[in-house]
């Protein structure tokens, strides 16, 4: 490599450190207090909550009412300036629902959006559970009417 070349890879590794560290202080700062707030919460409610992977660039944050019912929250380092965030939903009995994601500017990424996140997920999860059961005993009583 001639010196401009080495100077300018020295300055994409400096951006993309900068964008890493931008990422953790989130998560530090915003991503895993929230979760410890759910945490508790969640655990009054009969819910067993975890972060199965806390690596450089992303967070995972699990919610499960039983080992094959829960949510996966995803919290990962997209490009060098936004956070992408999916959340997956396992509910028995029912098809699989699709994931959501969303993409935010990691400045715009702080404890109040990421409150907001969890309980979208969280919601979103319970509901899944009322629609499934819902459908269960419609078609119990359907069932028995025949």
């Amino acid at each position: 490599m001639n010196n401009w070349q080495k100077r300018f890879a020295q300055k994409v590794e400096t951006v993309r450190k900068t964008s890493r560290e931008r990422f953790e202080l989130f998560a530090d700062e915003a991503a895993t207090p929230v979760f410890e707030e759910f945490r508790e919460f969640t655990a009054q409610q009969g819910l067993h909550a975890t972060a199965p992977m806390a690596k450089p660039g992303i967070r995972i944050f699990k919610f499960a009412v039983s080992e094959n019912a829960y949510v996966l929250m995803t919290f990962r380092l997209a490009g060098l300036e936004h956070c992408e965030v999916r959340c997956e939903f396992f509910v028995p009995a029912r098809e699989k629902l699709p994931a959501s994601d969303l993409l935010v500017e990691l400045g715009d990424a702080g404890v109040d959006w990421t409150r907001g996140i969890f309980e979208s997920a969280l919601d979103q999860f319970m509901d899944a559970f009322l629609e499934s059961f819902s459908k269960r005993s419609g078609l119990c009583a359907d069932l028995v009417d025949a």
